[in-house]
C-alpha cells in the first residue's frame, strides 16, 4: 500500500510504480521507468482552467495517466470524462482518481476515434495532449503511442472534439510548433474556429483554443509556458 493521498488504503501500487504530489494534497500514480506527464500537460491543464469551472463538463482526450483530467477536476470543481487507449496507462488514472478520492472523474479504456457511447454535442470543454508527431518520424521508445502517430492521428482529435463539444464550447489543444498550420486548418475545416494562440517562448510548442461554432478572430500571444 502507499502512504499517500486520502484513500491511500485502497490503491495498490505495482512494481515500478510511484504515487507523486501534485500539490494540494493530491497525488498521481506514474511509471518509475515508462511513459511519465511532462510540462506540456501541466501547461494544458492550466491553459484550459481558464475557461473552466464547477459546472463545466470536460472531456480528456488521450487522457494518458489522467493528470490533465485531475488537475483540472481539483481546480476547478468540474466533472471530467476521458479516454485512453493504452491499458496500463489507464489503470493507472483510475487508481490516481481512487486515491485522491474523486468522485467526479471518469476514465474509460476507450478509443477515441470510437466514442460513439458518449453523447454528442454535450461537453463544455474538450482538451488533448495528443501525439506530437507522424507515424513516419522515429517513435520514442518508451510509449510510442503517446509521442507519435502510430495510431491516433490529429484529423482523429479534431473530429471527435467537434462530436463531443456543445456548441460555443472550447476545444484546448497542446501541440508541437510544427505543425501549427495543419491543426488550425483541421480545426476550421470542422467548424472549430481558433480563438486564441498561445505561442510557447522557445518556439517548440503551442497551445490553442478553438471555439465550436465560434466567429472568425484570433488573438495571438507568446510567452514561457510555466
Amino acid at each position: 500500500m502507499v502512504d499517500c493521498g486520502k484513500n491511500s488504503d485502497r490503491v495498490m501500487l505495482r512494481p515500478g510504480e510511484k504515487a507523486e504530489p501534485l500539490g494540494d494534497g493530491y497525488y498521481i500514480i506514474q511509471s518509475e521507468t515508462g511513459y511519465r506527464f511532462g510540462t506540456d500537460a501541466v501547461a494544458l491543464a492550466k491553459f484550459a482552467a481558464r475557461y473552466t469551472d464547477a459546472d463545466s463538463l470536460v472531456y480528456d482526450l488521450c487522457s494518458g495517466s489522467g493528470v490533465i483530467g485531475i488537475m483540472l477536476a481539483t481546480a476547478t470543481g468540474c466533472t471530467v470524462d476521458g479516454a485512453e487507449l493504452d491499458k496500463a496507462l489507464w489503470d493507472m488514472s483510475v487508481r490516481s482518481c481512487v486515491l485522491n478520492g474523486s468522485h467526479n472523474i471518469t476514465f474509460y479504456n476507450a478509443d477515441v476515434r470510437d466514442i460513439n457511447g458518449f453523447k454528442p454535442s454535450n461537453y463544455d470543454v474538450v482538451v488533448c495532449n495528443p501525439p506530437f508527431f507522424k507515424a513516419d518520424s522515429r517513435p520514442s521508445a518508451v510509449a510510442p503511442q503517446a509521442n507519435s502517430e502510430t495510431t491516433v492521428i490529429a484529423q482523429d482529435i479534431v473530429t471527435a472534439a467537434k462530436r463531443l463539444l456543445k456548441v460555443g464550447g472550447s476545444f484546448c489543444v497542446i501541440h508541437t510548433a510544427t505543425r501549427l498550420d495543419e491543426i488550425l486548418c483541421l480545426c476550421r475545416e470542422n467548424g472549430l474556429m481558433p480563438k486564441e494562440l498561445t505561442v510557447n517562448a522557445n518556439g517548440k510548442t503551442f497551445l490553442l483554443r478553438a471555439v465550436r461554432g465560434g466567429r472568425p478572430g484570433m488573438k495571438v500571444d507568446v510567452k514561457e509556458f510555466a
